[in-house]
């Protein structure tokens, strides 16, 4: 017989009454309400106990419907409204104000263009808290915010070697006036733990995504409260406070690590330029991005000339055309150092044929057939099954012939032609930041994006053709920052030798003879302001059901506001959903204040009607 549980009366809690401040009692809170077509600000009660520290940009807990959530203060005053209809604030959460009127103005700034709510960006500005990092800091007054009027200048400037970068952040940390900062943004990890290894002169502040969640805080609080002359890191740090008149310094902003990954997606470059006001951007790289280059075009950014630091050096060029081969520069270029191949391939064996019909070999599914690994069996590369034994379904045949190699297949190669030299492989899984220290000179396969840092006297460039036909929106501009940064890895000692697998006529070709970046980018420009592409528009996507994308696009018809309407059907995302479609939205770039507002106004009335919600990103890395 089951055992009878006694009876239990249901516990009722009488609220408790709590004495209300008595001057300003009321305090205009911003509430992460998750619904995007509420408004954001409400208002609440100070209670008594708390009054003292809930102050502007503090973070609270406030009730909000039938839960409790996040709010942070903007202000407090005396409320025209019935305080019997007011709720009252739960709790603070932090005594530290941490929003500065500067932060929310950015913050603020980031809505109107992104399309989204405040929440949505303070959860990528402001890291993590760290309630045992805060002691230090409680009851610390802020610095002195300068009312001086900034002198800013916004430069551009370009790399032509391996230190230039380090030189350029030394020479800007040296020549800042007394209430300055540097704020330095570079794309991952690699890039800081290299510019860290540097003689900078000073300690940086580090704001990086490698660190631990307490040493991130602490930093933060750091900068915050100590304001430290140089401040590095990653993507998210864009948005930490500044003393006025500092300098924001961006290292390859075209990067796609600067673009965030979850919504509003905004960019390091954009929240740059909306900070300008106030502080001088500095853009550094080999090869600068399109949108960088049009403002340089226009004046409002200044191109300077190749750091004074920075001694010239002579690099040959060699095209696959040539009569240089690239096995021949390989052999002559480790006698005298180091060689690096770079290549887009990774793997093995990435597609096989038949050594007879040249059929390319296909699984009875579809699928293409590879070889991971040497010495492993012939895999489909979808169901992935595999052959014990090849067999041609169109000829018979039983010899295969490797059509595409990787870069592990060609490391292996490669060593057997050139012996005696030790032969390293950095790929994504197994990659190498720096070239060990060696007395003997080293050939290095890498994958692009995987090449390590050192001084190399030979560059080997290869699948060239596949980087740069790439149907991405921003292809040409990666490859020309790849090609160039790996011109910048050779080696002021010697003669530098540059193999391009790229026709010599080719203009990539001849613009790197001519060490020429901006110009290639030029070039690009002018083909996409005809074509009214980015960086001459702006571009939205919305990614949802098919049939309310179609709906969508056929009531923007009419709407002036859109260049360009498409639609992609059968799309998918993450979700993998096979009934999802994206409609790609162009807009002129003068018309860039209605294009936001437009998406704004998109959010709110889908909201409000209940209808199917949409994806939505602007200004995306890739469509």
């Amino acid at each position: 017989m089951a055992e009878v549980k006694p009876l239990r009366l249901k516990a009722q809690r009488v609220a408790r009454k709590v004495a209300i401040a008595t001057e300003n009692p009321v305090a205009q809170i911003c509430v992460d309400t998750g619904v995007f077509y509420l408004p954001d600000t409400y208002d609440y009660l100070v209670p008594a106990d708390l009054s003292e520290i809930v102050v502007a940009g503090v973070f609270v807990k406030i009730p909000f419907g039938p839960n409790e959530v996040m709010g942070y203060v903007q202000g407090r005053d005396v409320s025209e409204l019935d305080p019997s209809k007011l709720k009252t604030i739960t709790k603070v959460i932090s005594p530290i104000p941490l929003l500065t009127d500067e932060l929310i103005e950015i913050i603020y700034l980031t809505c109107d263009r992104y399309a989204c709510k405040p929440w949505d960006v303070i959860r990528s500005a402001i890291p993590s808290r760290v309630a045992s990092c805060e002691d230090v800091y409680e009851g610390v007054s802020l610095p002195k915010i300068s009312t001086q009027t900034p002198k800013l200048g916004h430069r551009l400037s370009i790399t032509d070697s391996a230190d230039s970068f380090p030189n350029l952040v030394a020479n800007t940390i040296r020549d800042l006036g007394p209430a300055q900062q540097l704020l330095v943004i570079v794309p991952d990890e690699r890039d800081l733990r290299q510019l860290l290894m540097s003689d900078l002169g000073v300690e940086p502040v580090v704001l990086s995504s490698d660190i631990s969640k307490s040493e991130r805080y602490s930093n933060y609080l750091k900068a915050r409260f100590e304001n430290p002359r140089f401040i590095v890191g990653n993507r998210s740090a864009i948005f930490t406070p500044l003393a006025s008149n500092s300098i924001i310094m961006i290292y390859n902003d075209g990067d796609e690590s600067f673009y965030e990954r979850r919504f509003p997606n905004w960019n390091v470059r954009d929240i740059a330029m909306l900070r300008s006001g106030e502080f001088s951007l500095h853009f550094v790289g080999s090869s600068p991005s399109l949108e960088i280059v049009r403002l340089a075009q226009l004046g409002w950014i200044k191109r300077m000339k190749t750091s004074k630091t920075s001694e010239p050096k002579r690099i040959i060029v060699h095209g696959s055309d040539t009569s240089v081969s690239d096995i021949s520069l390989i052999k002559s270029g480790l006698k005298v150092g180091n060689v690096l191949i770079a290549m887009a391939e990774t793997g093995y064996v990435n597609a096989i044929a038949c050594q007879k019909c040249r059929n390319q070999a296909r699984c009875e599914c579809g699928g293409k057939m590879y070889l991971p690994n040497k010495g492993s069996k012939i895999t489909c590369a979808i169901c992935e099954k595999y052959q014990e034994e090849f067999l041609c379904k169109w000829c018979g045949g039983q010899m295969i012939r490797a059509i595409s190699k990787g870069s592990t297949r060609y490391a292996e190669e490669i060593g057997k032609a050139v012996p005696g030299f030790r032969v390293l492989l950095s790929k994504g899984g197994s990659r190498i930041d720096e070239l060990p220290k060696s007395t003997e000179n080293l050939l290095v396969v890498a994958s692009y994006g995987c090449e390590p840092e050192g001084e190399y006297s030979t560059v080997i460039l290869k699948s060239l053709e596949n980087l740069t036909n790439r149907v991405d929106l921003r292809s040409m501009e990666i490859a020309r920052r790849t090609i160039f940064e790996n011109r910048n890895r050779l080696s002021k000692r010697n003669d530098g030798k540059l193999f391009l697998e790229l026709a010599t006529d080719n203009p990539i070709t001849q613009g790197v003879l001519r060490n020429d970046s901006y110009g290639l980018a030029l070039t690009e420009m002018a083909e996409r302001e005809v074509l009214n592409l980015p960086p001459f528009c702006r571009i939205a996507t919305l990614t949802g059901e098919s049939s309310a994308i179609r709906r969508l696009a056929q009531s923007l018809e009419s709407n002036d506001l859109f260049s360009a309407i498409s639609i992609q059907e059968n799309f998918r995302e993450k979700s993998g959903s096979q009934n999802e479609a994206k409609l790609i939205l162009r807009s002129e770039i003068s018309r860039s204040v209605e294009f936001s507002e437009f998406f704004r106004d998109l959010g709110r009335y889908r909201g409000i009607k209940a209808l199917t919600p949409l994806h939505l990103r602007i200004d995306p890395f890739v469509i």
